[in-house]
């Protein structure tokens, strides 16, 4: 009985939380991942930049940019900007920009990010750091 009337509450709230007119966001289930690896890290008072590669299916050898920025209220966490680079097999260059948020926990770094591709496609993107062994991981959503 206690199951049926905590599953009751969280269906009657629910409700009330998508009722409020604010639009929801949805994950597209369409997704991409790449696998790679830290190629450079360059710390400042203020944050820093990480630069990671790796290979992207459509947009082939792909590198990334991190300029980090520490929150001045929380320093394992804070904004990013930064840029992407992909050159295919036959020489087509795709670029983008990226803007987003990280959060290190332990020594993985995580990252969300949207992400504007001169191809025209947008990408939800979250990237994965571990910066005991470098390896990388990145899944994008095309939105």
């Amino acid at each position: 009985m206690k199951k049926r009337l905590t599953a009751f509450l969280a269906l009657t709230l629910s409700q009330f939380a998508l009722a409020d007119g604010h639009p929801t966001i949805t994950i597209p289930d369409e997704s991409f991942s790449l696998k790679g690896k830290m190629l450079n890290i360059e710390l400042t008072d203020a944050g820093g930049v990480v630069t990671v590669e790796g290979i992207a299916g459509r947009y082939g050898r792909v590198y990334l940019t991190y300029n980090m920025t520490l929150n001045p209220n929380a320093d394992s966490q804070g904004p990013f900007t930064g840029r992407g680079m992909g050159i295919s097999e036959d020489g087509a260059r795709q670029a983008g920009s990226r803007n987003g948020v990280w959060k290190r926990e332990g020594t993985v770094i995580t990252f969300h990010s949207l992400d504007d591709v001169t191809d025209g496609n947008q990408n939800l993107c979250k990237s994965v750091l571990d910066l005991s062994t470098g390896e990388f991981e990145m899944t994008f959503y095309p939105m």
